[in-house]
């Protein structure tokens, strides 16, 4: 595996536009969430019939941006990397791919690399932005603590692309494997009415809570470590499955 391969997916998502589209999607967030949170009130105006309970603060924009970004910017995410490996047997460049290939390991994981590197740089940009954007807005808060938060979602966000990615390699569709992370995610919602089980869960670390607490490094772990082991399952299984057996989709 040289770096030729890699150069390759740079390219590919450079030049298709996916990766301006992702890191235009995680900094517009940054910005337009952030801001809502601040202008609440103003938005709602003074009416009798809607009180607020508190005036917002920086977890409250905090909060509101992981909310948008781990719905609606990692499902972006999730069926960018799902595309850049579903490879099928019926289209010119899956034949092209899978009859010329014969390892898994060096057809996949320089697309899954590349995939999980720039939705992870997307993720660093837009929580910089979001940052900034609570230090201008709400003025000083503990930096520390936000920025905690902000990188367990991140590697949330792209572990699940990296899930759906793995899925796609296997399945040869990424429509299935969108489909397949998407079940999951809302399988996590519905498990999520249940306390204890709550922390475990993918969708917490997803869409963390910030609160007065601070960060919690523990917390952290367990609501990463479900999201890792699937993760770690469905790379291996990717990676292992001889190209020649692997079913596309019709």
């Amino acid at each position: 595996m040289n770096r030729t391969v890699f150069r390759v997916e740079w390219y590919r998502w450079l030049r298709t536009r996916r990766l301006i589209a992702l890191v235009a999607a995680f900094v517009l967030f940054g910005f337009v969430s952030l801001l809502g949170a601040k202008y609440l009130p103003d938005l709602i105006g003074q009416s009798g019939e809607i009180q607020l309970v508190r005036q917002p603060d920086w977890r409250d924009g905090l909060q509101q941006y992981v909310k948008n970004t781990g719905l609606l910017v990692a499902a972006v995410a999730m069926v960018l990397a799902a595309q850049t490996c579903a490879l099928r047997n019926t289209e010119p460049i899956g034949i092209y791919y899978l009859s010329r290939e014969v390892s898994p390991v060096r057809l996949f994981l320089p697309r899954i690399l590349v995939a999980a590197g720039l939705i992870a740089a997307a993720a660093l940009v837009g929580a910089a932005v979001a940052l900034y954007e609570c230090w201008a807005l709400f003025g000083s808060f503990p930096v520390a603590s936000g920025a905690g938060w902000l990188a367990v979602q991140a590697l949330a966000v792209v572990l699940f692309a990296v899930f759906a990615a793995s899925l796609a390699a296997r399945l040869g569709s990424a429509g299935s494997a969108a489909g397949i992370t998407a079940g999951l995610y809302v399988l996590c919602l519905l498990i999520s009415t249940v306390p204890k089980v709550q922390p475990y869960l993918p969708t917490t670390a997803l869409q963390p809570a910030i609160d007065a607490t601070g960060f919690a490094f523990g917390d952290a772990v367990k609501s990463l470590l479900a999201l890792l082991l699937l993760t770690m399952a469905a790379l291996a299984t990717a990676l292992t499955t001889p190209i020649r057996s692997i079913k596309t989709a019709a």
